[in-house]
């Protein structure tokens, strides 16, 4: 029999052995030997992960779940912003040792959890859960109960998670032998071993079956010996701060809607998934949170837009500006809406709409500062401009002829960064437009125009391929642009001071990292019933808006609007306390989670959970039994138990449901909200993450 491919693909599950012809040609210098927490990490600027050996010969498709690890280590590694080194290891002991004793900082080998493993290491949040399938040869009389392993000899190894299993089973049927198989062997010779007749089974998750079972066709596996064991990432006990960090990445990588393919559909199919993806960048000029809640004059502009469509905004923050035309051309997003300057070079990268704005390209200087008033006045002088902007292209196009010097800060630098460098004296010129200006003044800023380069306008970018997407854009911009809706959003982020100081306050989230005053007592629920922080947060605002002395008409209280049954249900009595509202909000989300068959995917069990908590449970069960009589997927919530909650409205449906009536377009704008909004909350604290110290 063929093992070749096996070899390769069991390998990284880190069970298959080393390549020792490969290893023995060359000698790695020693790594460096180092212990700490993610703060030590940022400081080298290197995440060490240790993972199993690469594939001798073969590499599975990318999206298959025996390269789970290796796309978890390389996407950790770019939302921290570290440079990814791979530490290799052969066996569990190894991995071990090499953690401990400061090898590397994060173990990605498909480790299940134990409690055996967590009395010497930390683990994340389990991003798998997996079956455990007795591995037998096929024909004769099979075991199909485990009474029926009585006298039966299986080989694994003593490091795995398997043996534990083994141990565990053996209380139930003592005549069960385990054979202690070398440390070395992967699945492929254990397999092997089982074949030989060493023994006459062996243990294998189910991922790793299910991707290799094709090539041992004479092998069955006629029973589950576990069921769920939670696959997780392994860390030194003492990391918490990076064990807070990577359990958010995974939380993330899980539920968040970013995790899906690129598309550049036109209008008709953005309709059909019901989405528009706004790229944009985090200032006051174009969005940011504040309290909980998505603003913006760009936001506020696109959100009316996409209402009138049909259809929910989410927000993509590219890394830098000069990213956004580049993640619009590859699908990431549907448009660009980040006050961009249209220009010559930027139309030949994509299609913009009409106008919507008018500013003025303005030198700027600190206030009291006389001696700059035309462009002749910067000969000699320096002007900080960000490399992206149009304002760098402009300078640069006057350098030599004027003698002045023009340095380009950095694309992940936003304007109002650069105008607060410069009134303090850390810049000497810089350039931006009006509207912004007045803000930054507005808010104390000691700056003032010295005088303007030229007028230019404002436009929103799609790809030159999206023709229905830009007519829109065009109508909307011609219906609205001068009318009530832009001259009001207008006269709010750009005139009103109450605004303009929300841009700038503790309450602005990439500012302090903190999404509403009660983060601590959200972090501390949602650890003890494991459950992500930022969704019951991104929850608790479509409740409440954060207010503790909330009350719905039919009598729901506080911040995650209990009902006084319910909260008394669970063992709470002051529903208008924040930490009691917030631990019966959390823990009651756990239950209705647990309700749902765990075989459905965790993220989809936290929307079924979330309609649930909107609108009850037996609705959602009603939902689920008429997608299944109309085709849909009744496991999954968006475009399929979503479209059967609406049709819960219509006299042919409910009078026939279970639990009658049911106004369903609630529960579907409930969930989209939260997702929507737990998105946003996901994408904005990542751009400080992992420094702020409020994440811990």
């Amino acid at each position: 029999m063929a093992r070749i491919p096996l070899l390769a693909v069991l390998a990284l599950s880190g069970l298959a052995q080393c390549s020792g012809q490969r290893e023995e040609s060359r000698t790695p210098a020693p790594a460096p030997r180092y212990t700490g927490d993610l703060p030590v990490l940022q400081e080298r600027g290197v995440l060490r992960v240790i993972v199993p050996p690469e594939p001798v010969d073969h590499l599975p498709r990318s999206g298959e779940r025996v390269t789970l690890d290796y796309d978890i280590a390389h996407g950790l590694s770019e939302a921290l912003k570290l440079k990814l080194e791979l530490v290799k290891a052969g066996s569990f002991a190894e991995m071990m040792a090499k953690l401990l004793e400061g090898e590397g900082d994060i173990v990605a080998a498909s480790l299940t959890i134990t409690p055996q493993r967590q009395e010497k290491a930390a683990f994340s949040v389990p991003y798998l859960h997996v079956d455990e399938y007795l591995v037998t040869k096929a024909g004769g009389s099979l075991p199909g109960a485990i009474e029926d392993l009585a006298e039966m000899e299986i080989g694994v190894r003593r490091s795995s998670s398997h043996y534990q299993t083994l141990v565990d089973l053996q209380q139930q049927v003592p005549s069960l032998r385990i054979h202690e198989a070398p440390e070395q062997l992967g699945l492929d010779l254990l397999v092997e071993g089982v074949l030989r007749g060493d023994y006459e089974a062996t243990v294998s998750d189910e991922h790793l079956w299910g991707a290799v079972s094709r090539h041992y066709p004479n092998m069955a596996t006629p029973l589950v010996l576990a069921e769920g064991r939670p696959i997780a990432l392994m860390m030194r006990p003492g990391d918490a701060r990076l064990k807070t960090t990577v359990d958010e990445y995974l939380l993330a990588r899980r539920f968040s809607l970013r995790a899906q393919d690129d598309y550049t559909d036109d209008l008709p199919g953005l309709k059909e998934r019901g989405r528009l993806r706004m790229l944009t960048r985090n200032n006051p000029l174009t969005y940011f949170i504040h309290r909980g809640r998505q603003v913006g004059f760009e936001y506020e502009l696109m959100k009316e837009f996409a209402a009138r469509h049909g259809l929910r905004l989410d927000i993509v923050i590219p890394d830098s500006h000069a990213d956004l035309l580049s993640y619009l051309n590859e699908g990431k997003g549907d448009l660009v809406a980040a006050a961009m300057t249209v220009t010559g070079p930027r139309r030949e990268l994509a299609a913009f709409s009409q106008p919507y704005n008018e500013v003025d390209e303005l030198v700027v200087v600190r206030a009291g500062q006389d001696s700059i008033a035309s462009l002749a006045d910067l000969a000699g002088r320096t002007v900080h401009v960000r490399r992206s902007s149009s304002f760098y292209t402009t300078m640069k196009a006057l350098e030599d002829s004027i003698g002045l010097k023009v340095v380009g800060v950095s694309d992940t630098v936003e304007t109002e960064e650069i105008l607060a460098g410069l009134d303090e004296g850390l810049y000497d010129i810089t350039l931006c437009d009006s509207n912004l200006l007045d803000m930054e003044v507005a808010h104390g800023l000691r700056l003032k125009a010295a005088f303007r380069i030229k007028p230019t306008v404002l436009g929103w970018a799609v790809r030159k391929g999206n023709p229905e997407l830009l007519a829109a854009l065009d109508q909307y911009v011609r219906e609205e642009k001068g009318g009530l809706l832009f001259n009001m959003m207008k006269k709010r982020y750009f005139e009103s001071k109450r605004t303009i100081a929300k841009a700038k306050d503790s309450l602005r989230v990439d500012l302090s990292g903190r999404l509403s005053p009660f983060d601590d007592l959200v972090k501390k629920y949602a650890r003890q019933y494991d459950q992500d922080w930022r969704l019951i947060t991104a929850q608790m605002y479509q409740e409440s808006k954060f207010d503790p002395q909330a009350k719905s008409w039919v009598g729901a209280l506080g911040l995650m609007q209990i009902m006084p049954e319910t909260g008394r249900e669970l063992g709470f009595e002051d529903l208008h306390d924040p930490e009691q509202n917030i631990h019966a909000g959390v823990k009651y989300m756990y239950e209705l989670v647990k309700r749902f068959d765990p075989a459905i995917a965790m993220e989809e069990r936290v929307r079924l959970a979330l309609a649930s908590y909107n609108v009850g449970y037996g609705h959602v069960l009603d939902a689920r039994q008429l997608a299944r009589e109309k085709g849909w997927d009744p496991d999954r919530w968006f475009g399929h138990v979503e479209r059967a909650m609406k049709l819960l409205a219509k006299p042919a449906y409910y009078k026939r449901a279970r639990y009658g009536f049911c106004r369903g377009g609630q529960p579907v704008h409930y969930v989209g909200n939260v997702q929507s909004m737990y998105d946003a909350y996901v994408g904005m604290l990542s751009l400080a993450w992992p420094a702020a110290e409020t994440r811990i």
